[in-house]
This record gives C-alpha cells, structure tokens and sequence, in this order.
C-alpha cells in the first residue's frame, strides 16, 4: 500500500464497502470545497444554456482528460493503482462530480423544474472541470486523519497548540478561522454582483435546499469526509465542540459575514427588505460555507 509520508491513517483492514463510502464522502467534499464556489457564477449557467450537445460533449471529454491527469499524477485513491485503474477512478471522480452538480442546480432550482434536459447537460459540462479536479484530488488536499495538534516540540503549529488546550480558546480560534474563510469567498463574489442576477434566477420555494445543502455539505467537510484533525473534533468535549454545533456555527459564521460584506459593498442598504436581506445572505453563505469549513481545517 502506498502511504504519503507523515500522513497517519484510521484504520483500513481491508478493501470494504465502508471504504468505498468513505472515499466517495471525501471526494464529495472536496469537490464541494474547490469547484462550488467556482460554479457560483451566473455566467456559468448562462453558458451552459447556449452550448449545444457536441460542445457539451468536448467538454466533457476535456473535463475527463484533465481528471484523468490528476488521477495519475496525483490519485484519486492512497493505494497503488495501475493501468485501466487509473482510467477507473477518472469515471469515478467525474461521476461524482456529475452528483455534487446536480445536487447544487437542483437546490438552485436550475435543473429538474421543467428545464429540457440539454440545459442540465450544457450546465453540468461547463461546471464540472473544477468540480471533478477537487474529487480528483481530495487525498491529497489534507492528510487524512492528521492532526495538525501534534506537531514537532517548539515549531509554531506546537506554540499555536498551546493556546488550543482551552476548549473555549479553541472555539474563538475556530470561529474565527470560519469568519476568514467565508470572508474570503464573499469578498471574491460580492463586487462582482453575480449575486444580483442568481437572486433573480433562483425559486424562494429552493432557498430552504439551499440552507440544507449548505448544512450538510459544511459537515460533511469538518466531520465526515476524513479531512485533517477529524477524530480530534469529533472526540473534544464541550457545548459548542458538537458537531451539530459546530455545523451551525460555521454556517451562521457565513450567513453573517454574507450579510456584513452585502451592506459594504452596497448591495444592501437601510432601504432592503427583509425579504431580500434573507435571499442574498442564504444564497452567498451557499458557498460562503463552504469556504468558512475549510477555515476550520486550516486550525
């Protein structure tokens, strides 16, 4: 088996459905993590909608030769792989790639609400690239199961884990790194005004998906897709160390970031209703949240 160094694993007896699952979490996630926040843009729909089948099929295939590249360079999975493997896992990452995307234009409402099909095939071709690329790599994004809480005595990661050993310093430090990881995002997004346009495009009916896609997705990437310092989070006590806790502060995190950069960039004033304060935060802390997960896995 091919370990990467200094990249301590959970325990894999064998090659077990359980396995499988665990890697098809973590791919998710990662794709979630590199290629959604990419994907947040209204130009990317409207692309997708005036691509016709062959353009969507050289697409595709492009998306898959670069895939197939990251499979093999990189690896989609810790084990050596070799020959039609690699071929093997590049259809994996790209199919779950094809389901990360779904999912998203389904909560945004833009596929399965009447649209033909080809607008969903269009759409899924020109997004995906990114978001299989972030599959692609996801065991190599950060060590699975390293803990970043136990590093050479005297380094700075080891004086910075000091300060952890306080359940409540650790949480500040955490919701903070959230804060900055949705910031980032939402500075990214913000001035360019997409938001504007996919407020106009997405049903009211869908935002109550789009905050449960953002839920699970931001626990998926912290608790359940294997990311670095996993166990350490699930096994630290505390009333805010839970993971449905923590979930929702990371998202809340978001939500209020969103709202925050809206009002500074004059997308919302004194003047916006409520209602539209509610649509233009939900929709930002979508990918907002994302970002705000891998803030967590930075600490």
């Amino acid at each position: 088996m091919f370990e990467p160094k200094g990249a301590p694993t959970r325990p894999r007896p064998g090659h077990e459905w359980s396995d499988e699952l665990d890697d098809a979490v973590r791919g998710l996630a990662s794709g979630f993590l590199i290629g959604i926040p990419v994907v947040f843009a209204v130009d990317t729909w409207w692309l997708g909608d005036q691509i016709g089948p062959l353009e969507a099929l050289f697409l595709l295939g492009v998306s898959y030769a670069l895939t197939l590249a990251a499979v093999y360079w990189i690896g989609f999975r810790r084990d050596l792989r070799r020959g039609w493997q690699y071929f093997a896992d590049a259809l994996e990452a790209m199919a779950l790639a094809t389901l990360a995307l779904v999912a998203v234009f389904w909560a945004l409402g833009q596929i399965g609400d009447g649209q033909p099909a080809s607008i969903a095939v269009g759409r899924i071709a020109v997004a995906i690239a990114p978001v299989s690329l972030g599959v692609a790599v996801a065991n190599h994004l950060l060590a699975r199961d390293a803990s970043r809480f136990d590093p050479d005595r005297g380094d700075a990661t080891s004086l910075r884990g000091g300060w952890l050993s306080d359940r409540w310093r650790r949480t500040v430090i955490e919701l903070a790194a959230s804060i900055a990881g949705a910031l980032f995002l939402c500075i990214a997004i913000v001035p360019v005004d997409d938001l504007s346009a996919i407020v106009t495009e997405v049903p009211v009916r869908n935002l109550p998906f789009v905050i449960l896609l953002s839920l699970l997705v931001t626990y998926s990437v912290v608790f359940a897709a294997g990311f670095s310092g996993e166990a350490k989070r699930h096994a630290t006590p505390g009333l805010l160390q839970t993971p449905f806790a923590e979930t929702l502060m990371a998202y809340v995190a978001a939500v209020m970031v969103s709202l925050v950069v809206l009002w500074m960039f004059g997308r919302l004033d004194e003047d916006s209703t409520l209602f539209e304060m509610y649509t233009k935060s939900v929709l930002l802390a979508f990918p907002a949240s994302m970002t705000a997960a891998a803030g967590r896995l930075a600490v």
